[in-house]
């Protein structure tokens, strides 16, 4: 046995000792680890601020876009009133409207306040962009709060307005961080561009990771030695806001720094950031962005979230072939789902979703993209429909289906589904103008009684009914 054989034999030996006093020592206390880590890499706490503040963009520009809230004849007041159900819906601080002076009428009172002087009003009116607030302190709550605002344009795209939201910051985002406690070496931070802390528990100065920041993607991954302790960091800049969402783990800390436990967080790092530069171009900055594709699905129904359908209808518009099809949009509604979950609770209630996309599923199975986009609210997308009646009959079949009936201790409630339709010809669209569309008719059946559809396109029966019970 030559010498080298036998250091290599004292290698191993030695790390097989190491690994096994290792594992004594720490079993529990890596494997927790180990999972919070994953957790951390594969949806840190920055996803969920910024899947947050998109969904209630992406609700402001639905508002912006609505016919009534644009028509200036109607008086303001009156037009933030209507919005109330919005704001009971998602439990905003406040939803309101502002006129091109600024203005503001909310939802809850109807009056006129002139917000004009506020500086998100003033930054929205010049760059009719969104617009995320610095934090406020309410006056008579002392929360720090934040403003989301939405312009409103003409046909000219001129300003003429603009929506907003006033929200908790704390309902915004966990500054817990649900995915390790800030006490074991988590922090979730937010900073504006200056490295100022906007809001989070650690409160050090963040500008020595300046450099490290702006060089880097909008998202991104890295180490960074701080303080005599290893950080890796993992961000994420909203344009929008400019704001940096920052996750830092204290790897020293975390890890009880002890030297066999360090030993084994050091592999696996090591092999964890060896598959992941695998996947990834090595010539390119680490983005957390591919890691969020294969999140296209409902937890609670199975069917396709918003965004998996988004991204669907924006591709489905590209292809050359539709010049010779049709398509449809469907939005349907669930009639007194409210009272299903206040009546019979709300493990009846997601008992009602789970079915209701079932039934969905069991006529649109063929050509159809099925998403749910919030609470009771579904979207089918037909693709390439040779006949309009082919869907209209799914339709009067699926209304049949949803006429249920759900009790528990006498307590007996009916629910139903309104229905919105718009049929598509060959023009480009996306997903905004089509769910404009068909919201206009889900209101126009929902005005008609209920337990029906509309057909928002110039067709011989734009209203269908199944049966003459309205609920």
């Amino acid at each position: 046995m030559n010498q080298y054989t036998k250091k290599n034999k004292l290698i191993i030996f030695l790390m097989s000792l190491i690994i096994m006093i290792t594992l004594f020592l720490s079993t529990k206390q890596i494997l927790s680890r180990g999972q919070e880590i994953t957790a951390l890499i594969n949806k840190g706490a920055f996803i969920d601020i910024s899947s947050k503040i998109n969904d209630k963009i992406l609700l402001l520009e639905s508002i912006a876009n609505l016919k009534y809230i644009k028509d200036e004849s109607i008086p303001i007041q009156e037009r933030a009133l209507s919005l109330r159900p919005f704001q009971e819906k998602y439990d905003f601080l406040m939803i309101a409207l502002m006129d091109k002076d600024g203005n503001t009428s909310s939802s809850l009172e109807g009056g006129l306040a002139d917000l004009s002087d506020r500086a998100y009003f003033q930054k929205v009116k010049k760059t009719k962009q969104n617009v995320i607030s610095d934090v406020i302190i309410s006056r008579t709550t002392g929360e720090e709060n934040i403003v989301i605002v939405h312009p409103i344009l003409d046909i000219n795209d001129d300003f003429n307005g603009a929506v907003f939201i006033s929200i908790r910051l704390t309902d915004l985002i966990n500054l817990k961080n649900t995915y390790g406690a800030s006490s074991q070496g988590y922090t979730t931070t937010i900073l504006d561009d200056e490295m100022n802390v906007i809001a989070g528990d650690f409160k050090a100065n963040f500008l020595q990771l300046k450099d490290d920041l702006i060089s880097c993607e909008p998202t991104g991954v890295f180490f960074k030695k701080r303080n005599g302790d290893l950080h890796f960091i993992a961000f994420n800049k909203k344009h929008l806001s400019n704001w940096y969402i920052i996750t830092d783990l204290n790897i020293s800390k975390y890890f009880f720094g002890t030297w066999a436990s360090t030993l084994i967080i050091i592999f696996v790092f090591t092999i964890l950031f060896l598959m992941i530069f695998k996947s990834f171009d090595i010539n390119k900055k680490i983005e957390i962005q591919p890691l969020l594709d294969s999140l296209n699905q409902d937890y609670l129904s199975g069917v396709y979230n918003r965004k998996y359908l988004e991204d669907y209808i924006k591709n489905y518009f590209k292809k050359e072939s539709l010049k010779s099809f049709k398509s449809a949009f469907i939005i349907l509604d669930i009639d007194n789902f409210k009272a299903i979950n206040d009546e019979l609770g709300h493990t009846t209630g997601d008992y009602v979703i789970r079915e209701s996309a079932d039934k969905i599923k069991d006529i649109f199975y063929d050509n159809s993209v099925i998403s749910r986009i919030g609470g009771d609210e579904f979207i089918i997308f037909v693709e390439s429909i040779d006949n309009e009646k082919t869907v209209i009959n799914k339709i009067k079949t699926l209304l049949t289906l949803m006429n249920t009936t759900y009790g528990r201790n006498e307590k007996n409630i009916v629910i139903s589904a309104s229905i919105g339709i718009t049929f598509i010809g060959d023009e480009y669209y996306n997903f905004i103008n089509l769910y404009n569309e068909a919201d206009s008719a889900l209101y126009k059946a929902k005005k008609a009684g209920k337990n029906c559809a509309y057909v928002s396109n110039e067709i011989d029966n734009q209203l269908i009914k199944v049966n003459k019970n309205s609920i």
